[in-house]
């Protein structure tokens, strides 16, 4: 593998080029447009993203899906509604702005959205701005001069790597699955899936164990209470509908903790948690307690819910399936309708989950990079949450939809030596954000945290007056006990060490995270809800002298 450099020194790097950095970059470019002398010019910028063309959430992108936002908290209408980037815009470049209108209705399909993103992304570089595709971050270090910081990516097909500097950077990781421990030793299975992978997989799943079943029947299991789950549990009925059965019917088994699927609290009132203003807000709570008491109180309109009209189409098909049962018990006269079976299991806690096989070398294959039985069906092991029954049932396949882990940001800084700059120790295994307004760099070494009381401690927000700095975590065994707090500005910014620490007083780079501050900026950061709104405030940042 050959290493070659780069010596340009760009203004900004963005690692990712997902929604958030698109949004960065219009922001930049109508930024561009404004001339003003007492801001930063900010021209020389670059994004790394590893795909080699854009996508969205393409494991997602099932039929007629819809977004649940309007069209209007796109990349750009509530910060500038005169922006080229804005979704009337994309619409009205694609001749379909009447269409669209007449559809009565401001909730685009994902399909649809997908696109507009995607024509956003050429967009932005039609307008100047670079993007690498198909390039992956290695890592960040510290470069020589003090005002830069390297960062390394390598050709995703050649393996070539090379070696850049920017003043400033932008990461925006998005998230990745998040795997229970119950699904971790078979998460490499063939056969085990996690939803935002389902549109790429699932064809050739069910093509694998068709051939396998010979014409038997299918079982199916989905995990999780969701809207991804609930819409993989219809998708499911329907790819199977047309996967012929001898005898019987196949059946998707919905596995959710809870009684019932609840609904998504998208009402007027509890949708301005997901407003702009609501982030000065939460960015200005007190105390862990009282964020920690919101999030709390508004998780029902976005975590383990289902969108009320995605509810009421699956109660429909279920109910449906309680007419056939009815009128076969009825009358005595077994319906020739083969249509697939939804079953949703309440108060279910999966125990574990295990291959058929008990073979040794089988069992060394889930641990390895791959798992080449294909046939190998699985038995899900279940204790009802109320009886305490336990059951154990075979499937042929497992869709997981339980949601999306953001710490890939911290795993950057940690192996990199830019971290010392935060604080950050490379075996601290908990790093929150920890607000802190008004302040352009922190005063104070971060604050360790045990993580077994993380929970339950309150810890109220610093001093901007205050300068006494507590004392430093210890370093050595005791670091895997403890969480650390990172301090991050209103405007996305992570703040290094104080004057008198170190070097952290000549750190001059600047570096923002995006999406993965939920606890500090609100619901809405992990969403695509103040996207706009967002990239303005961090360019002003990034801007300002």
């Amino acid at each position: 593998m050959s290493q070659t450099s780069n010596d340009d020194i760009f203004d900004l790097v963005g690692l990712g080029f997902g929604p958030a950095n698109i949004a960065i970059a219009g922001a930049l470019t109508e930024h561009w447009q404004t001339k003003d002398s007492l801001k930063k010019p900010m021209t020389n910028v670059l994004f790394i993203e590893k795909h080699k063309h854009f996508r969205w959430h393409p494991g997602m992108l099932l039929p007629e899906a819809k977004m649940q936002i309007s069209f209007m908290k796109d990349l750009a209408t509530l910060r500038n509604p005169q922006s080229p980037y804005t979704f009337l815009s994309y619409l009205h470049s694609q001749d379909r702005l009447l269409p669209f209108i007449n559809r009565g209705s401001t909730i685009p399909t994902r399909k649809e959205y997908s696109d507009y993103l995607s024509w956003a992304a050429q967009r932005v570089q039609e307008e100047g701005i670079n993007v690498l595709y198909g390039h992956e971050v290695v890592c960040i270090a510290n470069s020589n001069t003090k005002d830069t910081v390297a960062i390394h990516y390598r050709n995703v097909t050649t393996g070539e790597e090379v070696v850049v500097k920017s003043r400033n950077i932008i990461i925006s990781p998005g998230g990745s699955p998040r795997v229970p421990p119950s699904i971790s030793h078979v998460a490499k299975h063939p056969n085990v899936i996690h939803s935002s992978t389902y549109c790429l997989s699932i064809p050739k799943i069910l093509e694998t164990i068709a051939k396998a079943s010979q014409l038997g029947t299918l079982r199916i299991a989905v995990i999780g209470s969701g809207q991804s789950a609930a819409e993989v549990t219809m998708d499911l009925r329907n790819r199977l509908n047309d996967i012929p059965c001898q005898m019987g019917h196949h059946q998707v088994d919905m596995l959710i903790r809870k009684g019932s699927l609840k609904p998504s609290d998208d009402s007027p009132f509890a949708n301005e948690i997901f407003n702009p203003a609501s982030t000065d807000i939460w960015f200005s709570l007190s105390s862990k307690r009282i964020r920690d008491m919101k999030l709390a109180e508004y998780k029902p309109t976005n975590y383990g819910v289902v969108n009320p009209r995605t509810i009421d189409a699956l109660y429909e098909i279920i109910y449906g399936q309680k007419v056939n049962d009815d009128i076969v018990q009825r009358t005595g006269v077994s319906l020739t309708s083969s249509e697939t079976i939804i079953d949703i299991k309440t108060y279910v806690s999966i125990s574990s989950i295990e291959p058929t096989t008990s073979d040794t070398s089988t069992i060394q294959l889930l641990s390895s990079e791959r798992f080449v039985d294909t046939n190998a069906a699985l038995v899900i092991t279940t204790q009802n949450l109320i009886t305490h029954e336990s059951r154990e049932t075979l499937y042929d396949a497992v869709v997981y939809a339980t949601g999306y882990e953001r710490s890939h940001w911290a795993d950057v800084l940690k192996k990199s030596d830019v971290g010392k700059h935060f604080g950050l120790d490379r075996l601290c295994t908990d790093i929150r954000l920890i607000p802190a307004p008004g302040r352009e760099a922190r005063s104070s070494q971060p604050k360790s945290i045990s993580s077994s009381r993380s929970t339950s401690t309150t810890h109220s927000l610093p001093s901007s007056t205050d300068t006494t700095p507590p004392t430093s975590p210890e370093i050595g065994a005791s670091v895997l006990e403890r969480g650390q707090q990172l301090y991050i500005s209103r405007n996305y910014r992570l703040l290094p060490l104080g004057k008198g620490r170190g070097d952290s007083a000549h750190f001059e780079p600047r570096i923002y995270v995006q999406g993965v501050e939920e606890y500090t900026h609100g619901l809405s950061d992990t969403l695509l809800s103040v996207l706009g709104v967002r990239a303005g405030e961090v360019v002003e940042d990034l801007t300002r002298d």
